[in-house]
This record gives structure tokens, sequence and C-alpha cells, in this order.
């Protein structure tokens, strides 16, 4: 019997996260594997323990794989939500699937890192997973250098 390929990708909503969508969903295609979507969040200090925005993120996480999806496409997608630190929820999920790969955007919601050009997710995976980690840059604004 054939192991299912398994690709994790973290969505954070931002413009970053979308293109690593993309790149996942056209990759995943190609290689034959599914695609689990993860969100990761944490709890502000003054979040009452009741807060559950896991329906409502699932529902919003949904709508952009929809959105990334191109009619043809056959990939099998699973919206994945968790609660915790981006990097180690993603990796964590990377190890239950057996993943083969992880991929981020270059930049999201938080923003670059005090490290350098990347992210603190995209950063923190590329220094510590043990997986293949994929990092899709920015998308180059008019002007810029190719």
């Amino acid at each position: 019997m054939e192991r299912t390929r398994w690709i994790v990708v973290g969505v954070d909503f931002s413009d970053g996260s979308i293109r690593a969508l993309e790149y996942a969903l056209t990759h995943a295609s190609t290689v034959s594997a599914n695609v689990a979507c993860v969100h990761a969040y944490e709890d502000a200090p003054e979040t009452p323990a009741f807060h559950d925005p896991s329906q409502a993120i699932r529902e919003r996480l949904a709508e952009v794989i929809a959105q990334c999806r191109s009619s043809e496409s056959r990939v099998h997608v699973d919206p994945i939500v968790r609660r915790g630190p981006p990097w180690e929820k993603l990796a964590n999920v990377a190890t239950e699937l057996g993943a083969e790969l992880i991929v981020v955007g270059a930049d999201g919601q938080r923003g670059a890192s005090s490290e350098g050009f990347l992210g603190t997710v995209a950063y923190r995976l590329a220094a510590t997973s043990p997986r293949a980690v994929v990092v899709v840059p920015a998308k180059l604004h008019r002007g810029d250098a190719s």
C-alpha cells in the first residue's frame, strides 16, 4: 500500500501566506501530494478561557482554499486550526502527517524578524525544522530588480 504524501502550508491570511498556499497547491499537484493548510493562533493574555475562534478560522481557511484552487485541481486539502506558536504547530502537524515539506511565506502577519528579511515564523521554521522548509519569497513590486 502506498503511503499518502503530505505538504504542510502555514496560512495566516497575509499576502505572503496566500502565495505560500498557491505554491503548495501547485507543487502538490506535481508530486501527487495532499496539502494540510494550517492556521495557528495564540490567544492574547486577556482572552477568556471559553473563547474558541477555531470554527470561524476553519470557515475562513475554506474560503481562501477555494479562491486559490484551480477548477481542475484534484489536490486534497485539509484545513487545520491549532492553538499555539505557529512555528511549533506547523512542525507538529508535519510530524503527525509524516509530511515531506513545510511551506511558508517569507513575510506574514508578524512581519520581518529582527534576525533579517524573513518573517518570524519562516525564520524559526528554517532554523529549527528537521523537515525541508520552502520559504516563498515576497512578491516583487514594480521597479524592483529581477
